[in-house]
């Protein structure tokens, strides 16, 4: 494949990439700092992108938004996503049992991102938005997916990403890092409190395919208000279950969990 394309795609990917919930309006100056690029590099990537759709620039601002094409494929992917679909009873069922907010996680590109959710009625919860991303080393789900990724995989994440601190006690340290993603392939499932978000805690378990490979996280979170010993065993087992339930869906064999 021609080289020149590949890093013009690439660069694509990572322009698309700065658009996100919490930044989702840039302007081309935001953009230049943020992708170290000029200005006019950077001007021809957006009009291009503009012109098919994908981002548009405000008429009063001039600032740059996404445009209506990646919603339409949001919701060409979200209809078409197989697990996403598998998974979606085994997550009610566990959100009713448990009574928090139970949460579907797919690692990608080195983030974790929020594939689904099915949210708790309590006034009090923990929000996190389908196509949240987070980063791998930090909360219950994050942590059971960066678990079972190939050693070249994590050591990439740790060398471009590092071990950042996201909240009040996110693991930034290596060796403590390396400690509990050894626990958690030992255990099975994954705990944290208060790794991403002030006053959350979770569990997560990890789901697989037919081969046996992890390929997502199921999980409950809430507020620590509500968090004890008894009930992070408790909700372990109900992760468990619904992680059983969706891997055999699957077809992964429960003989190899």
């Amino acid at each position: 494949m021609d080289t020149s394309a590949v890093k013009t795609l690439d660069r694509l990917v990572e322009i698309l990439d700065c658009f996100t919930r919490e930044e989702p309006i840039w302007s081309l100056a935001e953009l230049s700092t943020r992708l170290d690029t000029p200005k006019s590099t950077l001007h021809r990537f957006l009009t291009g992108l503009e012109i098919h759709g994908i981002l548009r620039r405000d008429a009063d601002d001039r600032r740059w938004r996404l445009g209506y094409r990646p919603v339409v494929w949001g919701n060409i992917a979200a209809e078409s996503t197989t697990l996403r679909d598998l998974a979606r009873a085994a997550m009610c069922d566990l959100q009713d049992r448990s009574g928090e907010t139970a949460i579907l996680t797919v690692y990608q590109g080195g983030q974790v991102i929020c594939l689904d959710r099915c949210e708790t009625q309590h006034p009090v919860r923990l929000l996190m938005e389908v196509g949240t991303r987070r980063a791998p080393h930090a909360g219950a789900s994050s942590k059971v997916l960066m678990a079972y990724l190939p050693e070249d995989e994590i050591q990439t994440i740790i060398r471009e990403r590092g071990l950042p601190k996201v909240c009040t006690r996110t693991i930034t340290d290596l060796n403590a890092l390396r400690a509990e993603l050894a626990k958690i392939r030992e255990l099975g499932y994954a705990e944290s409190v208060e790794e991403t978000d002030v006053g959350a805690w979770g569990v997560a378990t990890p789901i697989r395919d037919w081969r046996g490979q992890v390929v997502a996280a199921i999980g409950v979170a809430g507020p620590t208000m509500r968090y004890s010993p008894d009930k992070v065993q408790q909700y372990v087992a109900l992760c468990c279950q619904a992680a059983e339930q969706v891997s055999t869906r699957l077809g992964a064999s429960l003989d190899g969990r």
